[in-house]
């Protein structure tokens, strides 16, 4: 590969201010080069910084940023101040981040945070690569979507909610876009593959309404007419569990024998009881639901896709925790898992 044309144009691109505008048309002349442009916002001024890395076809990979006079010097970036440690104060009382990964231990024992990270990592490695610029319309947009979806629908709860979680509007702006750009990147990975998908699986989000309750010692079966009042009289003498009555379960999120024999009640009837964790699960079927794919299911499809896609991707990647101990990580019950 000839790099002095190549070299000049990612000057000519790094030193617009704006180099997210012209990427598109760098790989369009450059398509034998990978290219990912990388930003990082310094601790010391708040300023974007940006680089660009870029593998060609040997192997090789070149870095390059660029340095605007008046800019921040190079002896400056990446500083980090003393206090970065520090994940929280509250009352003067200070939690470190080294502290804050102790507090989370349990993930050791419960891995759903521990696999957002991973994927979160994983998305974020591909959203560098290929990622849709997103104009001023589809940003309000989607700020428009952030707001409602978290019940912000004034002024000034939307202040209010930035302040209690000290956020600037830039800030704002930069995880609406990136919200915006995951789920752009969520329909890309489904395009073309939602219908295969439903008719091979779409079984899995049967829906089925149901009243439930969990008992402390295995209960005799009520008459259908009279299950929520025995739930109620189990709640007040202390031999149900506290918890939701009325639910929604799916077919897939169930186990083959409590999914038939749920799914298999007629609308109306009383199926189990079933041993749970902390007890025994009696449910009273109101009504079942096939899945049709509309709207709603489409979007939980494309979920379910895209969660098979970054299964796949972590299956190859290489992770590396820099905290814990091996032997620990090696062995605990749904530890965060690491792949070679």
């Amino acid at each position: 590969m000839t790099y002095g044309p190549m070299l000049a144009d990612l000057l000519g691109l790094l030193s617009s201010g704006m180099p997210e505008g012209g990427l598109d048309g760098f790989r369009a002349a450059y398509p034998q080069a990978r290219t990912r442009l990388v930003a990082q916002r310094e601790e010391f001024d708040g300023s974007l910084q940006h680089a660009l890395l870029i593998k060609d076809g040997d192997g090789a990979t070149i870095s390059l940023s660029w340095c605007a006079d008046r800019a921040l010097p190079w002896p400056l970036r990446g500083v980090h101040r003393a206090g970065e440690h520090l994940l929280l104060r509250v009352n003067g009382i200070e939690t470190p981040v080294a502290r804050a990964i102790a507090c989370l231990d349990f993930i050791w024992d419960e891995s759903a945070l521990s696999d957002r990270l991973v994927a979160d990592s994983l998305v974020r490695e591909e959203l560098a690569e290929a990622r849709e610029p997103l104009g001023d319309t589809a940003l309000q947009e989607a700020m428009d979507a952030f707001r409602r979806a978290r019940g912000l629908l004034t002024g000034a709860a939307t202040r209010a909610w930035m302040d209690r979680n000290r956020i600037s509007h830039q800030e704002l702006e930069e995880l609406v876009a990136l919200e915006a750009a995951v789920a752009a990147l969520r329909s890309r990975v489904a395009a073309g593959r939602v219908e295969d998908w439903f008719a091979e699986h779409g079984a899995e989000l049967d829906g089925d309404r149901l009243a439930r309750a969990v008992f402390v010692t295995e209960p005799a079966v009520p008459d259908a007419d009279g299950f929520l009042h025995a739930v109620e009289r189990a709640f007040a003498d202390g031999s149900a569990r506290p918890g939701e009555v009325f639910a929604t379960l799916h077919r897939g999120d169930l186990d083959g024998e409590t999914a038939e024999r749920i799914f298999g009640a007629v609308p109306g009837t009383i199926a189990g009881p079933f041993p749970v964790e902390g007890g025994h699960l009696l449910v009273k079927v109101l009504a079942v639901e096939p899945a049709v794919l509309d709207e709603a299911v489409r979007d939980l499809v494309e979920r379910r896709i895209f969660g098979e896609w970054i299964e796949g991707r972590r299956n190859t990647a290489k992770i590396e925790w820099f905290w814990g101990v091996a032997e620990r990580t090696a062995a605990g019950a749904g530890a965060p898992r690491e792949r070679a």
